[in-house]
This record gives C-alpha cells, structure tokens and sequence, in this order.
C-alpha cells in the first residue's frame, strides 16, 4: 500500500512539474547550479561575487522591499544576462523560486552528498555574508521597535522559520516544521516529491538555509580575498569524501550551523525577523489588529526546531539509496524500546566515504539479506556511514533482523566496515553515541534508561569488531549481560 502510494506522489509530482517548468530539460543537481554560475563569472566583464548574487536574486524575484532592507538593492538589468540561453535563464528561474504545492517541492537540487538543498536561501546567505550586518536595528523602520536582526539568519532562515510556526499556531493543526522528499531519478533528478502535505519550511529549505548561513559567513570572514561563488559552492559540496567535522563541507552542516548560532538567541531572532518582515511587506498573516500575534513563537517551537534540525541526525532516506521494497508485510516495533544493538556490516569491509559509495553498500547489503538470507529488506534498523550520514534501513517503526531472538526489543545499528582492528571516524562514533541515542529518546523512540549491547553479546559472533566492542563498552548505557 505504502509503494503504492509512493508512486502515486511521483506521478502527481511529475505532472505538477511539467505544468510548472515545461522549458527546462537540465538536471536538478547542484553541479549544473555551479556550473551555470561559474559561466556567468566567465562572461560578466565584471564577475564580482556581489554582482553574481545580485543576479541571482533578480532571477529569482528576491528584490522587494525586505530583502531590498537586508542585502541592498539589485543594480544590475536584464540585459547583462542576455549570453544565457532560454534553457539556463529558466533553469535559474526555477531554483531560485521556492514553492511548495501540496506534496510537490520546485527549487530544489540534489547535492553530491545525497540530500537535498533549496537554492534560494542558499544564494539569499551568499548575499546578505557580503555585506554582512550582524546587528541591524529594527528601530531604523520603526522608532517603536527595540531589537536588532543578523542579517543572514533573517535572508536565509528565521523569518521563514517564524511564518510556519505562526502559520501553524493560527490553524492550529497545520505542522510548522515539513517533510523530506524523494527525487524520480538519482542520476537525472528532475522531480522532487515530498513523502506527505508539508509546510514551505521543508528539509530542503533547511538545508538550502544553513549552507546559506554557513557559506555567508565564509565569505564574511574572507573579504580581502577575491573568491569566486562558483568556487566556494564547488569546495563545499565535494565529493571527495569526508575525514573531519571542521571542514567546511555539506555533509556537516548541522554541526557547523550550530556552532554559528551557539551565541544566538534564536526566539528572538524569528521574532525580530518577523516584526522587521511585517512592517516591509503587505503579507495578509499580519492581521493591523492583532500587534500581539508574533508573540505566538515560543520557546518550546525553538526547541522543536533544535531538536529536528540540529539534535537528531541527518538521515539518507530509502529512497535516496534506491532500496527495493519491503518483501512481504512488516512487523511494527511497540514503542518505546528499551535496547540498542551495535554491530559492524564486516562486508562491505571498508568505510564508505561518499554518498555514491555509502547508497552502493546499502543495495549490496539489502540484496544480500534478501536474496542470500531470504529476509525481507535489510536487517539493521539504521546503518552509518563514514560520510557524516545515518542511513535507513528498515527505520524507526518496523521490526529489524539484526539480533537473533532480540529483534523486536531493540534497533539494530550497524557501521559499515570492519571494526577488528580499527574504529569508525570520530565523527561517524559521535553521529550514534550523542546525535542518534539522545534524538530516540526525545522522539520517545527508546526509554531514558535503555541499554546498549554489543551483537556479540546475544549472538555467538565477533561483531561488532573487537576495536569498537571495547569503544562502546565505554558509552553511557552499555551493560553486561548476565
């Protein structure tokens, strides 16, 4: 039923796509952004990165009066964009103009590193970083207004982030905070289909935000240098692979995002972003009556907002992968458990490092449980990559085969590699011990006081490896078994 219904939202994306964008026929993928990019540095008389993103925003329709208030005016025309072709003017039209309609999601490209990116407020934090402005007074649009607005968080995210949360406070069932989607096709992704309904504040959007905010500051900090745009996007969405946590790269955003905004108070950041947005727009959400309506952002929204986007990991969904179906009819996992299962894949026996390496590791793997070990999908519940990712497996809600007579008492982790002798990248242990154990408990997927155990534990098996058995010995909720 749910492959069904999968296809059915790729049909419906598909159709809304051809009556949205029937010009362009080049790949929704962050290379061609680049590449479009770097073509126009090319043969611009004058390629500086502020004039790039000045034409970028006027493609896109970002020059009213808000944006106009935080990056300046666009000053550039429509004829110094005549060397383009009708396929790349429209192909930039469509990625800087981010729309939701009901489950499909338009201005958004695929990264090298298997998420998605919603490229306006990506571009919008390029601009505002150079001509940064860290604290704007409200008070220059109204004398009444106390408060100050950095002004990449306010082009790139908190303003956004405030109008779902208050649009969602309003209608009161709406949810402020939207799904992830899947592309039609990996290699020539031109369809992005949301997995339900969802706000504008989508994963994508997110993601588009913080590389904004990431890469904006970048270029703050890096002024004297004659940086071309199309160099710093290609540097940060490598693929290369990855071998630390403070390289500036798209695989840890959320961990850079969260150190940009650690001396941030972020509620008053939305708030102010929507004070300084209601008084330059005619946005009907601001109703003359009402002046106390911004007050609706809480606290507990931030948390929310701290809790999905920057506690619990980044997951590669299946369908990025390119998993096959569940064989037969899953068991659902009665919430919450009270285990988690560590294992290594052993084979495939080297770390994957990449997206393309990681997503091949995952089909091997769930070829091999169904076709070899005649199971249903692939064993582990999750499976982590040396790439700053989790992948998922079968997921939160159904029963693994990973642990033998344990399966439905605990979620089955596995790292992909061979651990006997070595360990996991630092980052890849970090992703499990604080991102992923902490989110389950807050999403009240394991209890508070759950139990880690080693497969070799349960199992008559050396996994997970010597080298990581005797790691995770160490973590909070490791227990021997008696």
């Amino acid at each position: 039923m749910f492959q069904k219904m999968k296809h059915l939202l790729i049909l419906l994306g598909c159709f809304f796509f051809w009556t949205h964008s029937k010009e362009v026929s080049i790949p929704f993928h962050i290379s061609q952004v680049i590449h479009v990019i770097e073509e126009i540095e090319n043969k611009l008389l004058v390629s500086s990165a502020v004039k790039i993103t000045e034409l970028l925003r006027k493609i896109g329709k970002q020059d009213n009066a808000y944006y106009q208030h935080l990056l300046g005016d666009v000053l550039v025309s429509d004829a110094e964009l005549s060397f383009l072709t009708k396929e790349q003017t429209e192909f930039l039209k469509y990625v800087m103009q981010h729309e939701v309609k009901s489950t499909s999601e338009y201005g958004v490209v695929l990264t090298r590193d298997g998420t998605s990116v919603a490229t306006s407020p990506l571009i919008l934090g390029l601009a505002a970083g150079l001509k940064r402005q860290t604290n704007m007074p409200l008070s220059v649009i109204n004398q009444d207004l106390a408060g100050t607005v950095d002004n990449i968080l306010s082009a790139t995210l908190t303003k956004d982030l405030g109008l779902s949360y208050l649009l969602s406070h309003i209608n009161q069932s709406t949810a402020a905070l939207g799904s992830h989607g899947c592309w039609n096709n990996i290699s020539y992704p031109n369809v992005f289909t949301l997995l339900e309904v969802s706000p504008s504040f989508t994963d994508a959007f997110v993601n588009g935000g913080f590389d904004g905010v990431i890469l904006g500051n970048y270029l703050s900090e890096n002024k004297d240098h004659a940086l071309k745009i199309s160099s710093v996007m290609r540097e940060y969405y490598n693929e290369n692979g990855q071998t630390g946590q403070a390289q500036l790269k798209s695989n840890f955003r959320q961990q850079n995002f969260a150190h940009f905004i650690r001396n941030y108070d972020m509620r008053e950041q939305v708030k102010n972003s929507l004070y300084l947005y209601k008084h330059l727009s005619q946005d009907p959400v601001f109703q003359p009556s009402d002046n106390n309506i911004i007050d609706l952002i809480s606290e507990k929204d931030m948390e929310e907002f701290q809790r999905v986007y920057l506690e619990c990991p980044a997951i590669i969904p299946r369908c990025m992968w390119e998993a096959k179906p569940f064989i037969g009819t899953p068991t659902p996992l009665k919430l919450p458990l009270g285990f988690v299962y560590i294992h290594h894949t052993y084979e495939p026996s080297k770390p994957c490092r990449t997206f393309p390496e990681c997503a091949a590791d995952m089909r091997s793997m769930q070829r091999f449980h169904q076709e070899d070990r005649g199971w249903q999908d692939i064993g582990y519940n999750f499976v982590v990559g040396s790439d700053g990712y989790l992948y998922e497996g079968r997921g939160w809600l159904i029963q693994g085969a990973h642990t033998k007579g344990n399966n439905e008492k605990g979620y089955g982790v596995s790292f992909i590699g061979d651990y006997t002798s070595a360990l996991p990248e630092s980052f890849a242990l970090e992703l499990v011990k604080e991102s992923f154990l902490k989110c389950a408990v807050k999403g009240l997927n394991i209890v508070s006081n759950f139990t880690i155990h080693g497969h070799r534990q349960l199992v008559n098996t050396s996994c997970p490896g010597e080298k990581l058995y005797q790691l995770i010995k160490t973590w909070p909720g490791f227990k021997e078994v008696h």
